[in-house]
């Protein structure tokens, strides 16, 4: 009975989040006082002041690798919108002048999972909803819409890769690469699935080349530059495989050479010249850290970095390009859109550290694996989908689960593996939550009756299609072992 006592916070959140309709904040600030309670009574192990302290700190440096992504990727994608980058991808897709069932494809796998890959925080459903409005029936836009956003273990520079890997203690790159055979087969899948929600029905060879060029692209990203711009790739191969068809590739050129889109490509080049300076730097033994002994935080590896460097050269532009609101009001913008969530993502991040230091998640992790190597990886994906559903995010599922997940993995010898089971998991299951369901209903014009219910259901629906899809491959990989 003692090693369940560690999933009773996240119960907390469960029972917050759903019966009690509290916010993630509170519900949060729930699970850390049970988590609390279970420190000082000692169920774990014996009662020790420093171990809050110590989580705390933990919690703070690991926050702060996810502020250093959030608070520039906010201002960022602030400054896309005033100079008109998200609105300029509509241009994109009308002068491919695809037919619908194509375009759909298209706005879905491929602006869609680039948008969220690229700015994260739901802004790529700010785009696809009303593109995808103009291609089919507002029933059919709905799950649609869910489906771009189901390819999250990639989504905001891929902020919850990074701390996932960080917690597990591997390397970004091994957890990457893993995450590849994880994910890509609900990858390949999107196009496929896209075409039952089309208007009309056909194009399965369409279908089946854009799912091919998206794996080809998020590997080729992943190998050649790193997981931050991985979904970014992906998304563009199948853009670019749109264009090649395209009765016009002279028209779509011009139009994805257009001043405002030149902010979105500018943010990719820039994270290039980042991970190839970081190796110039690594040849000088340049390579600095925040480290509590426990958990450590890469400054330079950060892909807020190159957040930051083009939200201030989009901010140049745009002051240059048009007038309106100035600085100090974006850092207003910043403050009140990432404060809550960021104290939210600090609260989940000390609750998962204090179980870590009680012996809470070790005792959880024994416990697991004593089920067997199998059994243990579908519970690894499951909890690590009910994190991310309650919590709305990979990176707060990231908290709770995947010390328990690197646990249970480095015991049966399959510590990348469970971590990307973790990872994938929850990515592919944070588009059913709440959350991204309200942002989803505010892209649409004039919400209508029953709908949140009907997009609550296909976000259900789809991620319980997405999660059998990483168990299945997960144990076909334990087979070959």
């Amino acid at each position: 009975m003692t090693p369940a006592l560690a999933l009773l916070p996240c119960l907390v959140v469960i029972f917050g989040v759903l019966v009690m309709r509290w916010s993630g904040l509170w519900s949060a600030a729930a699970a850390f006082a049970t988590a609390t309670i279970l420190w000082a009574s000692g169920t774990f192990s014996p009662f020790e002041t420093v171990a809050l302290w110590h989580a705390f700190l933990d919690g703070a440096l690991l926050s702060a690798l996810v502020a250093s992504v959030i608070v520039p990727g906010l201002a960022y994608v602030e400054i896309c919108r005033r100079v008109g980058s998200l609105d300029a991808i509509g241009g994109v897709i009308t002068a491919m002048n695809l037919n619908p069932p194509r375009a759909v494809i298209v706005v879905v796998v491929g602006v869609g999972v680039m948008l969220e890959s690229l700015t994260g925080f739901g802004v790529s459903l700010l785009v696809s909803v009303p593109l995808l409005l103009t291609l089919v029936s507002r029933e059919r836009a709905v799950p649609l819409a869910l489906i771009g956003m189901s390819l999250m273990p990639w989504g905001a520079l891929s902020v919850a890769a990074l701390l996932g890997a960080e917690i597990a203690g591997l390397p970004i790159d091994t957890l990457a690469q893993k995450t590849l055979t994880t994910s890509g087969p609900v990858a390949f899948a999107l196009s496929l699935v896209c075409l039952f929600f089309s208007s009309e029905r056909g194009t399965l060879w369409f279908a089946l080349i854009s799912g091919s060029a998206l794996i080809i692209g998020l590997t080729l990203t992943t190998y050649a530059v790193g997981v931050e711009v991985a979904g970014v790739g992906g998304g563009l191969f199948v853009i670019l495989l749109a264009t090649a068809i395209a009765p016009d590739p002279a028209r779509v050129w011009r139009a994805i050479a257009s001043t405002p889109i030149r902010l979105l490509i500018l943010l990719i080049a820039v994270v290039i010249f980042q991970k190839a300076a970081i190796s110039v730097l690594a040849v000088f033994e340049i390579a600095p850290a925040v480290s509590t002994g426990r958990v450590s935080f890469s400054i330079l590896s950060s892909p807020g970095l190159a957040l930051a460097a083009t939200a201030i050269l989009g901010l140049v532009f745009w002051r240059q390009s048009s007038t309106g609101t100035a600085f100090p009001s974006l850092g207003q913008y910043m403050f009140s859109k990432s404060w809550r969530p960021l104290l939210t993502t600090l609260t989940f991040l000390t609750t998962a550290r204090l179980l870590v230091e009680t012996g809470g998640i070790g005792s959880l992790a024994s416990a697991v694996a004593e089920v067997g190597a199998y059994p243990a990886l579908a519970i690894t994906a499951l909890l690590a989908g009910v994190g991310a559903y309650v919590t709305g995010s990979a990176v707060p599922s990231a908290a709770l689960f995947m010390p328990n997940a690197a646990l249970v993995g480095e015991g049966l010898g399959e510590l990348a593996l469970f971590a990307a089971i973790q990872h994938s998991a929850a990515g592919h299951t944070a588009m059913a939550s709440l959350p991204i369901i309200a942002i989803l209903l505010a892209a649409m014009p004039a919400p209508q009756p029953n709908e949140e219910s009907k997009a609550l259901r296909w976000g259900l629906i789809l991620a319980a299609a997405w999660l059998a899809i990483v168990i299945a491959t997960g144990w076909v990989q334990l087979s070959w072992r």
